[in-house]
């Protein structure tokens, strides 16, 4: 989106699964014949399902072009399609609140991220089915707060860095060691996720997503092969090793932010928040895996529970061979 005088100019990806009655053969693609059969439903659906107001009144829809991607030809199928928007306002949109729900079935189509542009200050949201709207430009703070909500949810739903967290944080009991392992993971992803979201050094999503999968496998297999029961004596080794494997998680955070930090005059606001959000979300499993162990140490048979970090490390490596094999096939 880029805010040009009193108009808003849109360029917008659209899942050909988000339409309704527009793929005739049902092959979840759209053939030029079928964009231009189905050019006026396409620019009625988008009109009704991507909206856009400043102080609660909606811009005027001028112009909706619906094309199909760049580098197609006329005989090629395509599972998504450009449309190219203007909405006019009486003044310069300063508050804009857009609206939509325009995501797609696929697993790749539930997430929309949008850059918007305001005298060259830049500001990216990210829209999901549960965060169908936002409103631009509003300052440091909200963008902060905003953010903190991101970082978080992005720990929660991750299970490659849940995984890992889970072997750092059953290899032993005691809360130096815990504090420890939890610092240094956290020190050295702030450190990757800050160089790599700023575009100072990046490394390739097809290196990074299989070393996460592959550290859950050392981690685990260390646990395995030099366990200490109950013992809260914190062995540098250890440390150092976690401190590796969180530089390399600070990779994936990187690549997650990276769009939403792209020419933003809000940089700093974006970073911290995204930072903090994810430590809340790490703390807040830490709290909820050591409930769950305490529980069953107090009413649970005890030795079961003390086998129980064992299996949970067993059952990591195989996790995490599952995920690591998936990364590569996929790269």
């Amino acid at each position: 989106m880029n805010i040009v005088d009193n108009a808003a100019f849109f360029v917008v990806s659209v899942p050909v699964s988000a339409l309704k009655n527009v793929d005739d053969d049902g092959d979840g693609k759209l053939t030029a014949q079928e964009i231009q059969k189905h050019d006026q439903s396409i620019k009625q659906q988008f009109a009704d399902r991507f909206t856009v107001s400043n102080g609660g009144q909606a811009g005027t829809s001028v112009l909706s072009w619906v094309m199909a991607p760049d580098g197609s030809d006329a005989q090629m199928e395509v599972d998504y399609i450009v449309i190219l928007h203007r909405a006019n306002f009486p003044e310069t949109p300063e508050n804009l609140v857009l609206t939509t729900d325009l995501f797609g079935t696929g697993p790749d189509e539930q997430q929309m991220t949008v850059k918007a542009t305001l005298d060259g200050v830049s500001e990216v949201a990210i829209l999901r089915p549960d965060v169908t709207a936002h409103q631009f430009f509003r300052g440091g703070w909200a963008i902060f707060l905003d953010y903190i909500r991101i970082g978080g949810e992005h720990i929660l739903t991750g299970a490659d860095h849940l995984l890992f967290l889970l072997t750092i944080i059953i290899a032993g009991a005691g809360w130096r060691y815990w504090v420890s392992v939890v610092t240094s993971f956290t020190i050295a992803h702030s450190i990757t996720l800050t160089v790599s979201a700023q575009d100072i050094f990046r490394i390739s999503p097809d290196i990074v997503e299989p070393a996460i999968a592959a550290s859950i496998v050392l981690m685990a297999l260390l646990n395995l092969s030099y366990w200490h029961k109950n013992d809260a004596t914190i062995g540098w080794t250890r440390i150092g090793v976690i401190f590796v494997c969180g530089l390399i998680h600070g990779f994936g955070f990187g690549s997650a932010i990276g769009a939403m930090t792209s020419d933003t005059g809000n940089l700093v606001a974006t970073l911290a928040g995204f930072n903090i959000g994810i430590e809340l979300g790490q703390f807040f499993f830490l709290g909820a895996v050591l409930l769950l162990v305490g529980v069953f140490h107090r009413f649970g048979n005890m030795r079961i529970a003390d086998r129980v970090p064992k299996f949970a490390s067993a059952t990591a490596i195989i996790l995490g061979f599952i995920l690591l094999i998936q990364r590569i096939v996929l790269i």
